[in-house]
């Protein structure tokens, strides 16, 4: 059986099944309105890029799925399916102790990944999921090796989160950069979302 798990101008990903164990497929589209060769170049590197990002994160301890098979011309990844419970629904169930606890876990993990140069793109609640640690979704804009300024990217984007989808814990973020400073995260990273930060309010 095939479920459709979403379905995006960039790839359609389905839960299914792969050598007897559940499985993601995740598809990347071809666009109709680049040239055709142009299209299977972008779609060959940008697979690429994402499994080689998987790949060095999960040899730096990072929690992501393992991959299972590739057919990069094709665009198309097979990964292994991480039942769990996503970040942004887990956060407002938990009492406070365990929040803070998850949320410090959190920048520690974080700190892994960019120990190895890796950003992730887009750093989210919604592609962070936990089951028996917190994995890390979703590696098609994520670079390596990464600038500061993408790393600081990072930290923009789950800061921006934490302004809208969970405004009640945006007091908490502290917690998270804590984390990461002390599993030694980059002050110049935090630093550098903050110069972000600044540059957006003048925008």
């Amino acid at each position: 059986m095939i479920i459709i798990l979403a379905s995006g101008a960039e790839a359609t990903i389905e839960l299914s099944e792969y050598i007897g164990i559940p499985a993601v497929y995740k598809q990347r589209v071809k666009k109709g309105y680049r040239h055709p060769e142009l299209d299977r170049r972008i779609i060959v590197s940008r697979t690429r890029n994402e499994v080689r990002c998987m790949i060095a994160a999960r040899e730096a301890g990072v929690h992501v799925p393992w991959v299972l098979d590739v057919d990069d011309d094709a665009g198309l990844i097979v990964m292994e399916f991480i039942e769990g419970e996503t970040l942004n629904k887990l956060l407002p169930s938990l009492g406070a102790d365990k929040r803070k606890e998850l949320e410090k876990n959190l920048g520690r993990e974080i700190a892994k990944l960019h120990s190895a140069r890796i950003a992730h793109g887009d750093l989210t609640t919604s592609n962070l999921v936990f089951r028996d640690g917190i994995y890390f979704l979703d590696f098609s804009m994520s670079s390596r090796p990464a600038s500061l300024e993408q790393l600081g990217v990072d930290f923009r984007l789950l800061h921006e989160v934490y302004t809208s989808t969970h405004a009640e814990f945006e007091d908490e973020f502290k917690l998270i950069i804590s984390g990461y400073l002390e599993a030694g995260g980059s002050e110049q990273v935090i630093d550098r979302m903050r110069e972000i930060e600044r540059r957006a309010r003048y925008v």
